[in-house]
């Protein structure tokens, strides 16, 4: 379809426009989505020069439909996108995909001005950032070919190999290029976009009876003046080393209590590669989601600790009433707190823990794969530049 202005002249010029289709998955993928269709068209319309405007449509569809196999993704998305009016499909997903020892961060058919993004391989951290650049390098480079029924121009194409690595082309005669990483930093990058994806916070705050447990240890620790005595005779390499081993201690009783850990059996012909980033990456989760546990107990424990315990009687049952004090005070409340945490943990609802680990996603994945309907529709969110 096409749009008119006017010229200075008084002429009518017209206007081609380009829609641009965003198919997410849901969660992460689905709320970056929502802020890139609010800001493609503007920066795509300053980008491409005049003679076009854009709109932006952002459709949520679990990607569930592409398992198990994704070695073809493109293939499935351009058939995930078939029948719709878009002229240029930006596909993305929290999957993680690799080719070999390298980290693909985008697969684009040129031909068929379609392009699958992996979330995880940008990264933990500046998502929304780096998403953006990239999808942005992605449609001017699609909208380029198409629109002069050349190759994108070596301008375009070095700001595209810039924002995510470099391009690599599978075959001479092939339509499709990968956008990959490379080096000894791609893996742990994806497994940190994994972790990223995962959300680790929030597997934490769904843990309620190992919370029960933990507030019921700090207190125990808070009150008892014989553990006051004990913990500020600790030299800091003890305090270290309980620390480290109370927070361990929670992380290995929820991966082995909950069954986190993925074998490999009965995956469906999941290669091993992806079985060790899956368990890499769920570790790391369970790592980091017990660490934050831990620290916002710590928090707790200070603020109780410096509320209940009056300085005059802290210096009388251990010698000393300085922050320090009350600091390895809170520090041992808290180490008693997360061991009991653990404990609470066991108590837990498996789905509630492995909720945040890739191996629950696949599960998922697989169910929605096997009930998938032919007639389901969703809604289309439109952002357009005039």
């Amino acid at each position: 379809m096409t749009a008119e202005h006017e010229t200075p002249a008084g002429e009518p010029e017209a206007q081609d426009e380009i829609v641009v289709g965003l198919l997410t998955d849901p969660d992460l993928p689905a709320a970056l989505a929502d802020h890139l269709g609010a800001v493609l068209p503007d920066e795509l319309g300053e980008r491409c020069g005049t003679g076009r405007t854009w709109r932006v449509e952002v459709v949520q569809d679990p990607f569930e439909s592409m398992y198990p196999d994704y070695r073809n993704l493109v293939d499935k998305a351009r058939h995930h996108v078939h029948g719709t009016r878009w002229d240029i499909s930006v596909c993305i997903t929290d999957l993680p995909t690799r080719r070999g020892s390298d980290v693909v961060v985008a697969t684009i058919d040129e031909q068929d001005r379609v392009a699958v993004v992996s979330l995880p391989s940008l990264g933990g951290v500046f998502l929304r950032r780096k998403l953006r650049a990239l999808v942005v390098s992605i449609v001017e480079h699609l909208a380029a070919r198409g629109h002069d029924g050349s190759a994108a121009t070596a301008a375009m194409r070095a700001a595209l190999s810039s924002n995510a690595g470099r391009l690599v082309r599978p075959a001479p005669d092939d339509t499709t290029v990968d956008v990959v990483r490379q080096g000894r930093l791609a893996t742990p990058r994806l497994v940190a976009g994994m972790v990223r994806a995962n959300r680790p916070w929030q597997m934490v705050l769904g843990l309620s009876t190992a919370l029960a447990g933990a507030m019921t240890g700090v207190a125990f620790g808070v009150l008892y003046s014989s553990i006051w005595a004990l913990a500020t005779s600790l030299s800091i390499p003890r305090l270290v080393a309980i620390t480290v081993g109370a927070i361990s201690a929670m992380a290995v009783w929820l991966v082995a209590g909950h069954h986190l850990w993925d074998d490999g059996n009965g995956s469906m012909g999941t290669r091993p590669p992806e079985v060790r980033l899956r368990n890499a990456s769920t570790v790391t989760t369970v790592v980091a989601g017990t660490t934050i546990f831990f620290l916002a107990l710590f928090a707790i424990a200070v603020m109780t600790v410096f509320v209940v315990v009056p300085p005059s009687y802290l210096a009388e049952n251990v010698g000393s009433a300085s922050p320090r004090s009350y600091l390895t005070i809170a520090l041992m409340a808290t180490v008693l707190g997360t061991i009991a945490g653990a404990v609470g943990s066991g108590l837990e609802d498996d789905t509630t823990v492995r909720r945040a680990t890739y191996g629950y996603r696949e599960h998922e994945r697989r169910q929605r794969a096997e009930h998938e309907t032919d007639n389901h529709t969703t809604p289309i969110r439109q952002f357009r530049r005039d």
